[in-house]
């Protein structure tokens, strides 16, 4: 199946014959409503990068100190080491900086995500299980049959780091005195102990290999099997099978009291926010229906409201089903709409991101052409998608409980040679008149140096190799209005760039700093490394780069107590020094990013390159270090119980025990 330039042969929107204040739907007769209107289109030659000047303190932090704060070539042998496998989790430890002071306005839980298991089924089941591996763990690189060919494709680990403020010790009935935490932080690392994570675990191998023809096929000009977020992210084959391996290694979302890990292409996994222990698969409280659905690896949150969206895609050749739902604040689906709401779009709509705003949710679907042949024998997207090289669409659906609620406007983005593949959205609102603004990373996949696929880990262990599978990345920023369409799209600024992120407070309303991970080499393609500020109103950026064989993770704005401006409070993010091999939780100004860390944190082992986390303010996720210790423990305890370990099933924790579930369903009432 083809998408044409005008989107022939494609079955739209189905028809919706009323018109609320001029919102309509496009209807299959009607190619009208796929508007772009013709003042909108721009050529590749009308863009022009608004290009930000640095500040004069961090030109000044540069000169004063070229060696820590100011860019370098990075040290790619340190960076490759950032991809092992990390064989020793973290029950519960209780730590403090090595440099620095940590702020006492500084309290919640940074939870972050990412994969940490190259060499499968490397962390040995409990020793009582009754269930031996007949292979025994062994280093990344030893056994290649047991070596994943991408990182995208190792297991989930979630790293959380509770910063306990000024928390003084308190005296219990019992007379037993706490634990002085004042000033200190209290880590846990653990696997997601997913069912394909267990499955490994329990064979000592690897059992999962869907995905391996399309991460071997050379993926030159395209962003497939990009590093570090490559845009093949699932098998085709649907539901619950072999062939598509939920790792839940890609994003946290701690909310209503609640952590969830997600992947895209399967449902989410619930955590103990204190222990990490696992619960099992999450349907969100009964609201997906099919314990085969696939909810994507993004969650939106609406500050004003404080609402959280999920969204999932059916995915056929066709036409697509996008799922858009919608959780108030104690986690359960909103009132309007039973909080959700569908909406049919073009073709095979493969979608990993999207963003919100007051009334919509903004999603982008890049056109695709389906290999029929190979969709109906194998599924495997290397082999059976391919790039158009054409328009992509800009969705508008009205959220749940809008006076458009369900309803959908599709316009096309201008092509400029590059395809809207892979964006990853930062933030959206909607201006005064309507206007939807959304601010993105975008990827190009035409600036790659080779073939675009390296199956041998560690993958960039030189920078010719990462520029051979990552693509360029640069911010832009996106005006459609849901009734006069498309109305441009602007390079902000053209050095590389990941993981943007903005103050959640900001979240679905207008922001002014955008803050991300950023390369050390300009413009020109590199790995995420330093921190750097985008003041998008003043045309202005401030930024830190840590030494050559140090690289920063996505950057993480962490609300300071009793601050409510958009940067008065901290950014926080996990440095891996590969030359020591280890990993440290920085924290930052947000208000002075060239100053660099005012205290590093040691984890106490490496972590590997990750992706995407949230921070959880508040006394809410201030535990006691005492209380997260014994969760630790009874976790640890539970899971060491060889018996139940092995009559564990897909929905239930190593605890057995399904307490939060029951929360979800019944609410209040519990």
């Amino acid at each position: 199946m083809r998408f044409t330039h005008a989107l022939q042969g494609i079955l739209l929107l189905s028809a919706i014959s009323k018109n609320v204040h001029g919102f309509q739907s496009i209807t299959p007769s009607a190619r009208s409503h796929v508007v772009v209107p013709s003042t909108a289109i721009t050529t590749l030659s009308s863009y022009h990068p608004r290009t930000f000047q640095l500040q004069s303190s961090t030109s000044s932090a540069e000169t004063s100190s070229p060696t820590a704060g100011s860019a370098t070539t990075p040290d790619m042998t340190a960076y490759a080491n950032g991809y092992k496998t990390v064989f020793n989790e973290i029950s519960c430890s209780l730590g403090e900086p090595s440099e620095g002071t940590l702020p006492s306005d500084l309290v919640g839980t940074y939870y972050r995500c990412g994969p940490a298991m190259f060499s499968a089924g490397s962390l040995p089941p409990p020793k009582n299980s009754l269930v031996k591996p007949k292979q025994p763990p062994v280093p990344d690189g030893v056994d290649p049959t047991r070596m994943v060919l991408h990182p995208f494709e190792g297991d989930g680990a979630v790293l959380a780091v509770t910063f306990h403020g000024d928390q003084k010790p308190e005296t219990s009935e019992d007379g037993a005195e706490t634990v002085d935490a004042s000033g200190k932080v209290t880590t846990r690392f653990r696997y997601v102990r997913t069912n394909a994570f267990t499955n490994e675990r329990k064979k000592g191998k690897k059992l999962y290999t869907g995905m391996e023809s399309t991460r071997s096929m050379s993926s030159s000009s395209t962003v497939g099997n990009d590093l570090p977020l490559p845009f093949h992210r699932h098998h085709l084959l649907p539901g619950l099978n072999k062939q598509r391996k939920n790792t839940s290694n890609t994003r946290t979302v701690y909310f209503g009291k609640k952590l969830l890990s997600l992947w895209s292409g399967g449902l989410p996994y619930k955590l103990d926010s204190l222990a990490l222990s696992t619960d099992g698969r999450s349907q969100l409280g009964g609201v997906i229906k099919k314990e085969d659905s696939a909810l994507g690896g993004k969650a939106a949150f609406d500050a004003k409201r404080n609402r959280m969206l999920f969204y999932g895609v059916d995915e056929e050749s066709n036409a697509s089903t996008l799922n858009l739902y919608e959780f108030n604040s104690k986690f359960q689906p909103i009132t309007e709409n039973d909080g959700v709401v569908q909406a049919k779009l073009p073709g095979l709509a493969m979608i990993y991101d999207f963003a919100v705003t007051d009334n919509f949710a903004v999603f982008v679907q890049p056109v695709l052409k389906v290999n029929g042949m190979q969709y109906m024998l194998g599924k495997e997207p290397g082999k059976t998608i391919s790039m158009e090289g054409e328009p992509s669409l800009v969705h508008i659906v009205g959220r749940a409980g809008s006076r458009n609620a369900g309803e959908i406007r599709t316009f096309q983005i201008p092509f400029d040679g590059v395809d809207e593949a892979n964006l990853q959205f930062i933030n959206a609102y909607e201006s005064d008149d309507g206007t939807i603004i959304f601010d993105a990373i975008r990827s190009d996949g035409s600036t790659k140096s080779g073939g675009g696929s390296n199956t041998k880990w560690p993958w960039a262990s030189s920078l010719s190799d990462y520029r051979n599978m990552a693509s360029k990345t640069s911010l832009w920023r996106y005006k459609v209005h849901p009734q006069r369409g498309f109305i441009s799209k602007d390079c902000l600024n053209n050095d590389q760039v990941y993981f943007g992120v903005v103050n959640p407070d900001a979240s679905a309303s207008v922001h002014r700093y955008v803050y991300a991970a950023a390369g050390a080499t300009g413009s020109d393609v590199a790995p995420p490394q330093g921190i750097v500020k985008y003041d998008v109103e003043s045309n202005t950026q401030e930024r830190w780069f840590p030494q050559s064989y140090e690289f920063c993770g996505e950057p993480m704005y962490a609300k300071k107590q009793g601050d409510d401006s958009e940067d008065g409070g901290y950014i926080l993010s996990v440095l891996f020094n590969g030359k020591e091999e280890k990993s440290e939780v920085i924290v930052l100004k947000a208000t002075n990013i060239s100053q660099g860390p005012i205290a590093r944190v040691p984890i106490g082992i490496s972590v590997p390159h990750g992706y995407h986390g949230c921070f959880a303010s508040g006394d809410e996720a201030n535990w006691r270090h005492d209380e997260i210790e014994r969760r630790a423990k009874l976790s640890d305890k539970m899971e060491t119980r060889g018996s139940m370990w092995n009559e564990v099933k897909s929905d239930f924790s190593g605890l057995g025990l399904r307490f939060d579930d029951m929360e979800e369903y019944f609410g209040d009432l519990m």
